[in-house]
């Protein structure tokens, strides 16, 4: 319980410094790319904060409709992936982030009861980088046509790095999971 109360914290904390960043943007003139790219990185953080730190204790997959999850075209998502080179991006992760076996024995066991978890993980990295990605997309846009055209531009490529990267990585493994469990039945 005591998790699931700091984690709802963390996200209402971050729900106002991300509301601060944002009113920074349009308070200060900003004309260095440097700054610009680190505030719209922070700001990036914030937003998909608000959205991870509960996903990691409540069952944030429920925010979307279990359809939402299937994937039903594997051949579109392959070409994408492909094209988009998600295959790096996950073997980065690996070198980087998730190099720890612990840490990924955590999510996937070998087992079948792992094969759930995992299915239930991946929904949940999933929501927690969907919302977000749409969220910032909606600031990004709203800073360009603001006359903040820098800010816009740096965000939403930062957000396609960070957030919608891994949305295309859980549905990739999705897709495997649902290869596994078909042959499974």
């Amino acid at each position: 319980m005591t998790k699931k109360i700091l984690s709802s914290f963390a996200a209402l904390f971050l729900i106002w410094q991300s509301y601060n960043m944002v009113l920074i943007v349009h308070q200060v003139e900003l004309k260095s790319w440097g700054i610009i790219i680190f505030l719209a990185w922070i700001i990036s953080l914030f937003i998909t904060g608000i959205f991870a730190f509960p996903s990691f204790v409540w069952p944030t997959e429920k925010l979307l409709p279990a359809a939402y999850y299937h994937v039903y075209q594997p051949k579109r998502l392959k070409r994408v992936g492909k094209a988009m080179k998600v295959e790096l991006f996950r073997k980065m992760l690996l070198a980087t982030l998730w190099k720890d076996k612990k840490r990924q024995k955590a999510y996937f066991d070998g087992t079948r009861e792992g094969l759930i978890n995992l299915e239930t993980q991946s929904k949940r990295a999933e929501s927690g980088h969907l919302l977000p990605f749409l969220l910032i997309t909606i600031l990004s846009i709203y800073w360009l046509f603001t006359g903040h055209a820098k800010m816009g531009v740096a965000t939403f490529v930062i957000n396609i790095i960070g957030n919608l990267y891994p949305v295309i990585l859980q549905r990739n493994h999705r897709m495997r999971i649902q290869v596994i469990r078909g042959r499974m039945q």
